[in-house]
């Protein structure tokens, strides 16, 4: 009997740990799988790219689907096929070449797009993002004596960029609209050691500035930025944040609204179309951190084996950076209201700083560890049980020794 015709739309690494969760449960027996991937190289992990940049690691190195990787499991891949239609009522997809091909279930793992600057001279050879391999190729050509390079966005993705870039031997000026970076996750006093720490790698930054425009005749020059400086350059590199990849499932009828809408299963609003990962939307959340991602794999796969009784619950994940030794965990808002109690600990020798913080019930609401982060998963676990804190628990945590689950209070 033939089997039915599972289709994957993307390979990054939703996609990939969805293929690897379906090989290890022999879902091959069952279905037909075909992927469609964008690019060419196979699915890789995202996530190291920041490695790649600093030379801590290569390109085949984090790559985990390739061309042999599919021929051993017998799944069949699209290389470098973009999906440009679904009918969704004839079951049926599109490729870029005009291939039409038919479906009976459907998953769009399509990702997400970088945020860049709506500037005048965005588009110059030597504006560049921080999203793919392609991207990590680009910014490893750069010259070391060829000028600064401007990093805009002192995020996650801003700063590990800005390593990965100084550890090439480049010079490097992060550009933040805030006044503090990882203004998001870190306090003023976290962000302020976090960034001479970094400032100590060879790292500079301009806060409370923004983009204005980008200088050159074809190609980068130069920026201009709100506060009225000029600073001359070679690249720029957007790291402004992604949005869900939303243009395929917009275009082919999906429900969308900020991602492509899905409920506790990973449906869409069409019959047999699944979503998960960056691109998707649920319970009105969007997703750029792997741990949710991952928890919605799971969910999928029971139900693409026919168990429906596994539904998927947002939780909040804590935001961790592990850049040249510096240790950083957060979660929660990194400021404390007025009725808020506050447990910090700062350590200038050893360059630690931890703060939690609590509300009238004990109960923990947020937390910023830089340095020493021993007591990271377990504050974490008394943050989702919701449970709060005895006070001998409250003057352990004081002094990160707070080590595992409580049982009670």
């Amino acid at each position: 009997m033939k089997k039915p015709k599972l289709v994957i739309v993307g390979l990054g690494m939703a996609a990939s740990r969805l293929l690897d969760e379906l090989v290890k449960n022999n879902t091959q027996q069952d279905y037909d799988i075909v992927v469609f991937g964008e690019e060419s190289v196979g699915g890789y992990n995202r996530i190291l790219l920041s490695h790649v940049l600093s030379g801590e690691q290569t390109i085949d190195a984090i790559v985990s689907h390739d061309q042999t990787w599919f021929e051993q499991q017998q799944i069949r891949w699209f290389s470098g096929r973009k999906v440009i239609h679904i009918d969704t009522h004839g079951k049926q997809l599109t490729d870029a070449t005009g291939g039409v091909h038919s479906y009976d279930r459907l998953v769009l793992a399509t990702g997400s797009l970088p945020v860049r600057a709506e500037v005048p001279g965005n588009q110059l050879a030597g504006v560049f993002s921080f999203r793919d391999v392609l991207d990590a190729q680009q910014l490893l050509a750069l010259k070391a004596n060829a000028g600064r390079v401007l990093v805009v966005g002192a995020g996650l993705l801003g700063l590990e960029a800005a390593y990965g870039l100084v550890k090439q031997g480049l010079s490097v000026t992060v550009v933040h609209r805030s006044d503090r970076i990882m203004s998001q996750q870190l306090d003023h006093a976290a962000a302020s050691l976090l960034q001479a720490q970094l400032a100590s790698l060879g790292i500079e930054f301009v806060l409370s500035a923004q983009l204005l425009e980008i200088v050159g005749e074809t190609k980068v020059t130069g920026v201009r930025l709100t506060n009225g400086d000029t600073l001359a350059a070679q690249a720029v590199v957007m790291a402004m944040g992604i949005r869900p990849n939303i243009r395929l499932a917009q275009d082919s009828g999906l429900k969308v609204q900020r991602g492509v809408v899905v409920d506790d299963c990973c449906r869409t609003s069409a019959q047999d179309v699944y979503a998960l990962g960056e691109c998707s939307e649920c319970q009105g959340h969007t997703y750029g951190l792997v741990a949710p991602i991952y928890r919605q794999v799971s969910v999928l796969v029971n139900q693409l084996m026919g168990d429906a009784t596994m539904r998927f619950r947002h939780e909040e994940t804590p935001t961790q950076l592990k850049v040249s030794g510096i240790t950083l965990f957060s979660f929660g808002s990194p400021l404390a209201s007025d009725e808020a109690q506050v447990l910090c600990y700062q350590h200038p020798k050893q360059q630690w700083y931890r703060k939690v913080i609590l509300d009238a019930q004990h109960r923990v609401i947020g937390a910023v560890m830089l340095g020493n982060t021993q007591a990271s998963q377990a504050v974490f676990q008394r943050y989702l049980s919701a449970e709060p804190l005895a006070k001998h628990e409250r003057a352990l945590l004081a002094l990160g020794q707070l080590t595992r689950v409580s049982e009670g209070v």
